[in-house]
């Protein structure tokens, strides 16, 4: 039997319940945010928006840290490039902090002591960093620590964080539509056969089997089975065999892990690694930050290096396809919202379980 929606359609349209998500959810939980190798030497930094926030990642002084990416003496920002290289310093008087965010460089202060620049109301704010293999994690005001977020998934995260290869161009692409109209999305596999008739329906295995994990506080895992025809053909059986000596659990599948609340991890029989992030900008829009990359697989040959460098472009295209599909429904679904009667309240088919427990993680968190 159908079962009814535990989030009212009104949330996703109303700038109160996203002001109360920016509370409650973006800035308690944890959000993967960076990869250690995009800041390997000190000073280097990469930014990121996570809910409201326009965050610095920055190795400083020999560790990572992050702070709001705002100056609080005139509140300029401090970096405008999504990525660099440099101390914390504000562009527009030169004022100086360190990674505890405190001002150590004041200029113009006459005969004034720089502890008068040092009280709470004039440092950065600061959230707290966890690393996880390669993955950097950030939160505001946690309720938890990182392994009691993360959970049962936090093993398959750490060695899958240490097979991470090559990375492919990186794709930030705005949606309009809530973030949780596109996260739903991606846990609910019927329109698998309508949106992506060409794409994925092609690979999956008929009737759909989908094997999802034990429900987890905070992460949604499952495996959607492939149809086995597709490695018929000598090259692509060859190029799955090479991908096998991956050291990650191979799921003869598409994997998927889902970290509330915004940031999802897939892979396709170990072929490519697709880490995406949807952040909202809006009551209706949210920014994906998409990266992709391919595993790192020991003791390749000159033969099957080209074998790979062949098939890698087409991994690429193949997920930008699927990208542009799933914005162009999100919309749809956005603009359905915002004209929809107010009687209609919606329902949840048996098959959209994991749509139920992504809303039910989210109700969670809103302290409903």
């Amino acid at each position: 039997m159908p079962e009814n929606h535990l989030i009212d359609p009104a949330d996703y349209t109303n700038p109160d319940v996203l002001a109360l998500e920016e509370k409650y959810i973006f800035r308690q939980a944890w959000h993967l945010a960076a990869l250690t190798r995009d800041i390997p030497n000190e000073l280097d930094y990469v930014k990121r928006l996570i809910g409201a926030t326009d965050l610095v990642i920055h190795r400083h002084e020999g560790r990572i840290v992050a702070y709001a990416n705002v100056c609080p003496h005139r509140f300029s920002a401090f970096f405008e490039k999504p990525s660099g290289h440099g101390p914390i310093r504000c562009p527009y008087h030169l004022w100086t902090y360190n990674g505890d965010g405190m001002a150590i460089g004041v200029p113009h202060r006459h005969n004034e002591a720089l502890a008068c620049y040092q009280t709470a109301d004039l440092r950065l704010e600061t959230w707290q960093v966890e690393t996880l293999g390669e993955f950097i994690f950030v939160s505001a005001e946690p309720r938890q620590r990182l392994d009691e977020f993360l959970g049962a998934t936090l093993p398959a995260l750490d060695q899958m964080s240490r097979a991470i290869g090559a990375e492919k161009p990186k794709r930030v692409q705005d949606i309009a539509a809530n973030w949780k109209v596109v996260l739903q999305n991606t846990v609910e596999f019927e329109h698998a056969f309508s949106v992506h008739a060409d794409t994925f329906a092609a690979d999956v295995q008929k009737p759909l089997q989908v094997d999802s994990d034990p429900d987890a506080d905070n992460t949604i895992s499952y495996t959607t089975r492939l149809n086995p025809k597709r490695y018929e053909r000598p090259r692509d059986a060859r190029v799955n065999e090479i991908f096998k000596r991956v050291p990650v659990p191979y799921p003869d599948g598409y994997r998927h892990h889902v970290i509330f609340p915004a940031t999802t991890i897939g892979y396709t029989d170990n072929q490519q690694l697709a880490i995406m992030d949807y952040q909202p900008t809006g009551t209706g829009s949210c920014r994906m930050f998409a990266r992709l990359f391919s595993f790192e697989v020991p003791d390749l040959t000159r033969a099957e290096m080209a074998m790979l460098e062949i098939v890698g472009p087409w991994h690429t295209a193949y997920a930008e396809k699927l990208f542009a599909e799933d914005q162009a429904i999100c919309e749809a679904v956005q603009r359905g919202l915002s004209s929809r009667p107010s009687r209609m309240k919606g329902v949840l088919q048996p098959g959209e379980r994991l749509v139920r427990r992504f809303q039910e993680i989210y109700c969670q968190w809103m302290d409903r």
